[in-house]
């Protein structure tokens, strides 16, 4: 008999060495890779604020803000250019703030707008170039805006022939078109208002008059017998666009602007379709291409000798307009129509405020019954001069300041201030909204008061800060200041403005709480409906069919 032994021999198994294995490098390589990307953000956070504080400017005041972030944080939520108004009680007139790794320059008084832009205007005349609007919407391409570009021999050029078209003298060549368009602008309220009973939806009525108005001046061309802007597949396709434009334009909101690490965070989400990574760019393609399609037909109507007055075609006839590149010809146009935006919204803010203010109206219309009682009736008005017409609409600039951060600046050369030295390529933003609450130059500046305009202190010194100021003021600011003019002097003759039912609340028309959205520098209302009575609805249709369309 064979004894078995009692215990059996452990045969080896290969399958629970590889599980012991696996187990054993599994665990420590689940923690590196859980681990190592904290570690490494750990190190790019603490890398990236050596850089972002080394950003600093010496001696000139501002908040420290939050690691990657700066003050951007601080800024969510709140109505920007107020915001920096109230940090200039503690900061100074100008103090820095850091957008993520950016370090920007607040200017916040009148005082210090014409140290900066004024006296040292040579060193502020530039414009940033934005990781957004230049690099991914533009491409990099030499075609932008006048007023987004960097200052260079070709942005000098531009701007010497579109300021020859668009000054004081040239200006009244365009008396007719901006005549036009005001009537246009009367046509179509007359037609929606249903005799006062109907209540109105301004935004589409300011987008057609502002987009006209852009369209006609820059390329001669204009909406014609358009009921839903939307149904025409051309001004759908402007209108889209250069709202889009406008939003990559923000330079509050758009934070890969400011923080690199957002950069490849998005490319990554574009790849796995998170993110419409060719969005931007399929945006700046568009937009060139219906532009140039206007160049185009304007250049065929030249030929033809069947072109309309118009700023672009002023430029295409001047002689020293040879001397621009194609692409140089067709910022010109982009510029005129990027200043659609703010003319809509000038626009809507007034109509609000009138509804609100019937003293305002008053005013408004006895002064152009005491200037001529002949002008009620006339249809052509941007010729006229009636000083109360012209302080509101200044005051409508000033009270409201549509472009609340004007148009971002980056310093040319070393900027002086305070014992400060800013350094060349500085982000520099001009706190209009801030400048027009300037208690030393504006009374009561929380009152909307065209009066002010009136008298001769006031005229002779102040200025109005809706156009920006010094070397990069807006070349367009006199023929925009008359167009303007010419509406409201039209709707104030021929309309009463009431309140819709659901903007009777007066804190609609306040500057601050009346916005639509807080945060976007590009200051816009949220009441968007109101009543439009006719005086004489007879004598209004005469008025509009006794010009020509």
């Amino acid at each position: 008999m064979v004894n078995l032994p009692t215990k059996m021999a452990v045969v080896p198994n290969p399958l629970n060495d590889l599980a012991t294995f696996d187990k054993n490098l599994l665990l420590p390589l689940a923690k590196l890779l859980f681990f190592a990307p904290a570690i490494l953000l750990i190190i790019y956070v603490a890398l990236n604020e050596v850089v972002r504080l080394r950003a600093r400017i010496r001696n000139l005041p501002g908040p420290w803000g939050y690691p990657l972030f700066g003050s951007i944080l601080s800024l969510r939520g709140t109505a920007t250019s107020d915001e920096y108004r109230i940090w200039a009680e503690r900061y100074g007139d100008v103090f820095q703030v850091q957008l993520g790794n950016t370090t920007a320059v607040i200017v916040n008084s009148i005082a210090a707008a014409r140290a900066l832009f004024i006296t040292q205007r040579e060193a502020t005349n530039s414009r940033p170039v934005f990781y957004v609007l230049h690099k991914k919407v533009q491409q990099d391409k030499p075609i932008m805006s006048i007023g987004t570009s960097p200052w260079n021999e070709s942005c000098k050029r531009r701007r010497k022939v579109a300021a020859t078209a668009l000054n004081k003298t040239s200006t009244e060549s365009y008396y007719p078109i901006l005549d036009l368009e005001s009537r246009a602008f009367i046509a179509d309220i007359l037609s929606s208002c249903g005799g006062g009973k109907e209540t109105v939806h301004v935004l589409d009525l300011a987008r057609k008059f502002a987009l006209n108005l852009s369209l006609t001046l820059a390329y001669g061309t204009r909406v014609e017998d358009v009921k839903d802007l939307h149904q025409d597949l051309m001004i759908s396709e402007i209108l889209y666009i250069e709202g889009e434009i406008t939003k990559f334009r923000n330079p509050t909101s758009n934070y890969s602007n400011y923080i690199p690490l957002l950069r490849p965070i998005y490319t990554i989400a574009g790849w796995f379709g998170l993110q419409k990574g060719s969005h931007m760019a399929d945006i700046g393609k568009r937009r060139y291409a219906y532009h140039r399609a206007l160049q185009e037909k304007l250049r065929k109507d030249i030929a033809a000798g069947t072109d309309r007055p118009c700023i672009q075609g002023n430029v295409l006839k001047d002689p020293e307009s040879k001397g621009l590149t194609e692409n140089e010809l067709l910022s010109v146009g982009l510029s005129m129509l990027a200043g659609a935006d703010t003319t809509k919204r000038s626009i809507m803010w007034a109509i609000v405020l009138l509804a609100h203010r019937r003293d305002i109206q008053d005013k408004a219309y006895q002064a152009i019954k005491e200037a001529d009682p002949r002008l009620l009736q006339s249809p052509n008005v941007a010729h006229t001069r009636v000083p109360y017409i012209e302080a509101f609409t200044k005051e409508v600039g000033r009270y409201f300041v549509v472009q609340r951060l004007a148009l971002p600046k980056a310093t040319y050369s070393e900027v002086q201030w305070n014992g400060a030295t800013i350094p060349p390529n500085t982000l520099v933003f001009l706190n209009a909204w801030a400048c027009t609450r300037d208690p030393s130059a504006f009374s009561d500046p929380n009152i909307f008061a065209p009066e002010r305009w009136m008298s001769g202190e006031q005229t002779a010194n102040h200025h109005q800060f809706a156009f920006g100021i010094g070397g990069r003021m807006c070349v367009a600011s006199h023929v925009a200041t008359k167009a303007l003019y010419a509406a409201f002097f039209h709707l104030i003759a021929h309309f009463e403005v009431f309140p819709a039912e659901d903007t009777s609340n007066p804190i609609v028309a306040d500057p601050i709480e009346g916005l639509l959205t807080r945060e976007n520098p590009i200051a816009g209302p949220k009441a968007r409906t109101v009543r439009f009575v006719p005086r004489n609805a007879d004598v209004t249709r005469e008025m509009i069919f006794s010009g020509d369309f």
